[in-house]
Order: structure tokens, then sequence, then C-alpha cells
């Protein structure tokens, strides 16, 4: 292993996530020297990042406390964006800048970040590809593309072929890598330590049947839909039928009224309805997949969820909206696999799946599935760091 410096940049992005990177980062290389500059990072995160990160920014953000102007308000909050990173300018020369989740605000710091590093590397997590479409943003992020010198994307080539067509990047600047997620592992390394109803239990769902609508606060996960569809098959479906919410991923205030209003009309219509609001720590979210009877996923676009691939991994009924290709799935078509054309057949497709019978995951979809775990995949992203120090 070779010794180098990396600035993760994480903007207005989930924690969770980077820290997951960079806790697996600095496992595989324990000599690479780790600087993350985020908006935030939750609580619950923060302890575990200061035993990897070698330094942590925070970006500070201006409380008004009294009635001022909202352009003077935006006018602090910019120069505390690039205070923040001249504080990194100062501080030295870093081997690798590694961009997540971009956001156009990141346009501000770039002179900055080009004059710390020759290797800005950006890092796409899906969503900030597949839902941006209104053409100021996509102008902003095509300005943060066009000075990358590579673009990091999945090993499938819808990604990248969105990130080409939409911001008009140079093909020779991806590289594929995937990321990663250490749940696989987790999952592995624990088959055949849990069972169903023990995992139901432990969100109070014993004796009851589980159908897990989506897995975070998004209104893309098109919860009120999937509501409606099993509400229209309701007498089709067990007695013992309870809904159950992820709403722990993504959450704001925004949010937080988004999801009232699903639990609501879900009562509303006769539903038993569980709610998973905290944060659930590796233990506890296979807890949550090995609870499930039935995962609903049927968002509107995706460029390649791990969720999905988890209950596949714990060979849960997962249906699955077709239009959101997922190859491993096409290719093998697992007995726990029911995908839908058109939302239009989501309830008959969730009977279909509760009348079937599961039977054991391909090994070779397992082994598939399975190399997507950071232990394979971080290996191959620090061989790509390491390559830019020549």
């Amino acid at each position: 292993m070779k010794e180098y410096s990396i600035l993760i940049v994480g903007i207005k992005c989930y924690s969770g996530h980077i820290r997951e990177f960079i806790v697996n980062l600095k496992k595989k290389n324990p000599k690479v020297n780790i600087t993350l500059v985020a908006t935030n990072v939750r609580e619950e995160f923060r302890d575990e990042l200061l035993l990897y990160a070698n330094r942590i920014v925070i970006l500070k953000k201006f409380k008004e406390r009294f009635r001022i102007p909202y352009f003077i308000v935006e006018f602090i909050n910019k120069i505390y964006f690039y205070f923040g990173f001249l504080k990194l300018y100062f501080s030295g020369h870093f081997d690798i800048v590694d961009i997540h989740f971009p956001k156009g605000i990141v346009n501000r710091a770039m002179p900055i970040l080009k004059r710390m590093t020759h290797n800005i590397v950006i890092t796409p997590w899906g969503s900030d590809v597949m839902r941006v479409e209104d053409e100021k943003s996509i102008i902003e992020l095509s300005k943060i593309y066009a000075q990358a010198r590579y673009v990091t994307v999945s090993q499938t080539s819808q990604i990248g072929k969105c990130i080409i067509a939409k911001f008009n990047v140079n093909p020779d600047k991806l590289v594929k890598l995937g990321w990663g997620g250490e749940f696989f592992d987790f999952i592995n390394e624990n088959e055949g330590n849990l069972t169903t109803e023990t995992a139901k239990d432990r969100f109070g769902l014993e004796g009851r049947f589980v159908i897990t609508c989506g897995y975070n606060t998004q209104k893309e996960q098109r919860h009120e839909d999937i509501v409606d569809a099993i509400y229209e098959v309701k007498d089709k479906l067990p007695n013992n039928l309870t809904l159950l919410f992820p709403f722990t991923y993504g959450r704001t205030k925004k949010s937080d009224q988004y999801t009232e209003t699903i639990v609501e009309k879900s009562k509303a219509l006769g539903f038993d309805v569980a709610v998973v609001y905290e944060h659930l720590n590796l233990l506890d979210l296979l807890k949550l997949r090995m609870a499930t009877d039935i995962f609903v996923h049927v968002q509107d676009s995706d460029a390649g969820s791990r969720c999905v691939m988890e209950y596949v991994l714990c060979n849960k009924k997962v249906v699955h909206g077709a239009w959101m290709k997922y190859v491993y799935l096409e290719d093998y078509k697992p007995s726990c696999y029911f995908p839908i054309d058109q939302m239009k057949n989501l309830g008959d497709v969730i009977v279909k799946a509760y009348n079937s019978k599961v039977y054991d995951l391909p090994q070779e979809l397992k082994t598939l599935i399975l190399e997507r775990g950071w232990n394979n995949r971080m290996t191959k992203w620090n061989s790509f760091f390491e390559s830019l120090l020549y």
C-alpha cells in the first residue's frame, strides 16, 4: 500500500454514505491520509469518522438571529463557504480531491480545489445524475464535470451513458469502479444467524405479514401509489398484513410532513402500519431486511440501488419496477424477483408474489452480489487512487 493524501468533498449529501466510504478506504489502506469537508455530518456518524479521517472540516452556516434580508444571509453563507475551503488551501496540497454527490454549489470552490491538487475526481451517486432535469442545474454540473480529470461510475453502463449525454462528459474520463456496500459483507458474514421471526420481534411485528414500501423518505419512492395498489387487492392478501415504511434515510422537516401524510392515509384505509425513523446499525438493518416478506421498489428512476440487492441477498420477495434496469436480476431471474412493467399492474404482481414460493438464491447470482461489497470494491478504488500518484 502507498501513502497518499485525499480530500473528500461531501456537500449537501448523506453523511452515512460518506462515513462508509471513508471507513472502508482507511481499512483497506491504513497509510492514506483522509480529510473530509462537508456541510453537515450527522451526530451518530461523527465519532466513528474521527477514528478514520485525519481531519474533518464542517462548513458553517449562518444562523439568522434577527430579521435580516435574505440576500444578506446568502452573502454571509458564501463567505462561510469560501472560508472553509481557504482553511484547507492553506493547510497544504492534496494528492487527490474526490467530490461526492456533486452539487452546483461546488462551482464556487473549484478555483481553490484546482490549486490544491492535480487530480480532481468526481464520484456521482446516482440520483444526482438521474434526477437533474432543469437546465440551470445541468449547466452548473457540466462546469464541474468539465474540470475533473476522472469520473467514477458503476460497473453497468446506464449511469455512464447518462453522464456523457447530460453533462457532455468525455467518455475517456469515466472509470468503472462501482460503489460498494459494507452491508453486503455483513449479510454474508451473518448468514444463518437470524430468523425471520426473531427479526420481526425487533420491530414489534411478531405474527405479522410485512410488506415494506420503498426504502427512504423521498416522494420518488411512490409510497402513495404503493398504498393505493395494495388497497385495491387487500382482500387477496393476509388479514395480518402490516405496511412497513423505512423513513430513516433522507429525513428533513419537509419530508416529515410528507411521511406523516403517507402514514395517516394508510391508517385511514384500514392498514396496520409500522414506521422506522431511527438510524439503524448494521445488525438492526439486517433485521429490517429479514423482517420483510415482500419489498416493493417502484421509484421513477434509479442507478442501481444497493437496497434492492440486499433484499435479494436475504432471499426476500422483491417487487421491482422493470424500467429500472438491474442486469443481474434480468439475467438470472431468481424466484424472489417479481418485475412489473406498468404501475397499473402493481397490485396484481404483489398478490402473485404473496402466493408464490421462493427457492434458494442461485449461487452465481449470490457471488455477483457479494462482489459489490466494500471488501472487494475498495481494493479497486485504492488501486485507482494509487495510480494517480505517478
